[in-house]
């Protein structure tokens, strides 16, 4: 693997919000592309994530006290001899004194000394991010040359959804490797504000505008189904939503116009999102064919069920002593993702996603043949780490030609991004 930033010295400063948990994990990948980090901390951040922790990922000791003896490296030195100093997650208060030239503790000393890019990764409540003294402190700090990666909308800590959520550690990484190698992002918008009067060759480069699900309707499935056996069992699966959810609030911070047709899950929808609920196969089945040809693009991120009980009991079946088995007879269920792909008559453009434990490949390619889709997502469910109820996932995509696009282990967030980005692109495409 290229290392894209091989030898590159990198000052990570980290703020005291609830997204300093996610630091760990960007560090990480700054260290797996070759990078020398460099932590510092604010003492806020230090109640958050461990110091030691840092200091084990980053082979470096971390600065959290400006007078402490004991750094490898004054606060002077971290700023003019690094090549670029991310801030990840800048909080308000941060924020505000960076633009004031506040120096008062590691961190603002650090970035108000350096010579070299500062990156601030903005992360706070959505009235926070809105109020008008960071919207100005953040437009300072962007006429002085500070790249902002503006935040996503989504969860926020405070039990909200709406804007203020740090953008991914993949998506903050992907920009940081744009910006020190000057080249594009890979299909995704760009997450930045750009300061104005200084057209960095970044701005020159054709990036897809967050605007550009504008004008396309989606409909995604998500989540798992439940088939009853009597009023209190059923069969079901791990799936926990998260996918299709991430891909529904990707869609629509794009500016598409979308509708879940969701399965039972534990998850709020982004307000501005549609979402139809059901429980069985049968009535996603009937949402969805009842809908998809008012849709331009259909993503079936379900997990349905292949198979439901014939004659599901009305009252709960009792556990007799002397019935040592009980039988049930199943019987298939409709192919929800295939019957969209046959539509004749205002066909959507479709997208399926096969969960497979083996001969992955093969069963992908068949899938988008025999269900006459235009592009499949491939995730390998046997892996512990990613898929059902994990937070991460690794896909593969294809077409009908074969493998278009590896993505390697990362949030469903993220994943979600780069799936949706693809699709919008290809519709575009197609539009002109």
């Amino acid at each position: 693997m290229t290392m894209q930033l091989k030898d590159r010295k990198i000052v990570l400063g980290i703020c005291g919000g609830i997204a300093a948990y996610k630091t760990c994990q960007l560090c990480r990948l700054l260290i797996s592309q070759g990078a020398c980090v460099h932590v510092v901390m604010t003492k806020a951040a230090s109640k958050l994530v461990s110091k030691t922790t840092l200091e084990t990922l980053s082979g470096h000791k971390v600065t959290i006290n400006i007078f402490d003896d004991t750094v490898e490296i004054d606060h002077i030195s971290l700023g003019s001899d690094a090549d670029l100093m991310v801030i990840a997650p800048a909080t308000a208060n941060t924020i505000a004194k960076l633009a004031n030239g506040f120096a008062d503790n590691s961190l603002t000393a650090t970035a108000l000394a350096a010579a070299c890019p500062i990156v601030v990764a903005p992360a706070m409540n959505s009235r926070m991010y809105r109020h008008a003294a960071t919207q100005q402190n953040l437009q300072t700090l962007a006429s002085r040359g500070t790249y902002i990666i503006t935040p996503a909308s989504g969860p926020l800590a405070c039990g909200e959804v709406g804007e203020g959520r740090m953008r991914e550690p993949e998506e903050i990484l992907a920009y940081i490797i744009a910006l020190l190698n000057k080249t594009a992002l890979p299909y995704t918008e760009q997450p930045c504000l750009m300061q104005p009067g200084r057209p960095l060759e970044l701005t020159q480069t054709k990036l897809l505008p967050k605007s550009h699900g504008a004008g396309f309707k989606v409909l995604i499935t998500a989540g798992p189904t439940v088939e009853p056996i009597d009023p209190v069992r059923f069969i079901t699966n791990k799936s926990s939503g998260k996918m299709g959810y991430a891909l529904a609030r990707a869609c629509y911070e794009r500016g598409a116009y979308v509708t879940i047709v969701s399965g039972p899950v534990d998850l709020k929808a982004a307000d501005g999102i549609s979402v139809v609920k059901v429980q069985t196969a049968g009535e996603m089945h009937q949402a969805v064919m009842s809908r998809a040809r008012d849709y331009d693009i259909v993503i079936g991120c379900a997990a349905v069920a292949d198979f439901s009980v014939e004659n599901a009991a009305a009252l709960k079946i009792k556990k007799e002593d002397d019935v040592e088995s009980i039988n049930l007879k199943l019987v298939k269920n409709k192919d929800i993702i295939s019957d969209v792909g046959h539509i004749t008559d205002k066909r959507p453009y479709t997208v399926g996603f096969a969960a497979e434990t083996d001969h992955h490949e093969t069963n992908a390619r068949a899938k988008i043949d025999r269900k006459n889709l235009d592009l499949i997502v491939l995730n390998d469910v046997s892996a512990s780490d990613v898929g059902f109820n994990s937070d991460d996932n690794a896909v593969s995509i294809y077409d009908k030609a074969g493998k278009i696009a590896d993505l390697s282990k990362a949030s469903k967030e993220y994943i979600a991004g780069q799936i949706v980005d693809l699709i919008f692109k290809i519709n575009r495409d197609n539009r002109k």
